[in-house]
């Protein structure tokens, strides 16, 4: 597997990254809301030198915005340097991956997270699963116009990634019925330009900002509450996918 790790920042240093940030849009949380006050979340990243560059950009744009809305700011390290590396909880991978079932017509994966590796958390999320996406929404003649094929692959990834880290941030692998955590996304909607969908739910949300509204709140507190979207639900809801694995459905 061939792989290199990169330091992403996201500020427009060339035309390409000034077009994709100004496309996807930054959103800040606003100057009184309980989540003003930012908590960083440093991850390691690697990143397969098998991705498209716009597509790299763009992935960790936009696990940067989804993440920023919610008052966590990403900060991507590179792995192997101790002055990045030492304090980070979650690494993420994002690699070809193939899928032994990649001709299936039913839901296939796109990322996991594997709570518990050592020396920290890992997400994967996969490229080739991801260019499954974006190939569904072609067929759909979902992309007939817009943007191009690399940078919706870096939708698709960026939004697989803030899933996972989703996971990681909350200590659950229960999933929502709507918005990012959903267990399971229709290739057309993963590939949508703006991704108002991909929000983190109410529920997450408010649990989520109480706790960074305190001063003292950290990553790791955060995660020391561990929530659920299965307390105080029963019959088939709370017997839904408990697994910390995103999925991908054919365009329909």
């Amino acid at each position: 597997m061939s792989a290199t790790s990169v330091r992403f920042r996201t500020a427009a240093t060339t035309t390409a990254v000034a077009v994709v940030l100004l496309t996807i849009g930054l959103e800040r949380p606003t100057a009184g809301s309980p989540s003003a006050r930012a908590v960083p979340l440093n991850v390691l990243l690697t990143v397969s030198t098998n991705l498209p560059s716009v597509a790299r950009t763009v992935l960790a744009a936009e696990a940067e915005r989804i993440w920023r809305s919610e008052g966590v700011d990403i900060e991507w390290s590179v792995p192997g340097l101790a002055s990045d590396s030492s304090d980070a909880p979650l690494r993420v991978m994002v690699v070809s991956r193939p899928n032994p079932n990649v001709r299936s017509t039913t839901r296939w994966p796109v990322a996991e997270l594997i709570p518990e590796a050592s020396p920290r958390a890992l997400a994967i999320a996969s490229i080739t699963g991801a260019e499954r996406v974006v190939a569904e929404a072609a067929r759909s003649a979902a992309l007939a116009s817009g943007a191009p094929a690399d940078y919706r692959l870096g939708l698709v990834l960026g939004r697989a990634v803030a899933h996972e880290i989703g996971h990681f941030l909350l200590a659950t692998a229960t999933h929502a019925q709507s918005g990012l955590m959903r267990a399971s996304v229709d290739a057309r909607e993963f590939t949508t330009v703006g991704g108002e969908t991909f929000r983190l739910d109410r529920e997450a949300s408010q649990w989520l900002r109480q706790r960074l509204s305190a001063s003292s709140a950290t990553v790791t507190t955060l995660r020391a509450g561990g929530f659920s979207y299965t307390r105080g639900v029963s019959g088939e809801e709370a017997a839904g996918p408990r697994e910390a694995l995103l999925q991908a459905d054919p365009a329909r």
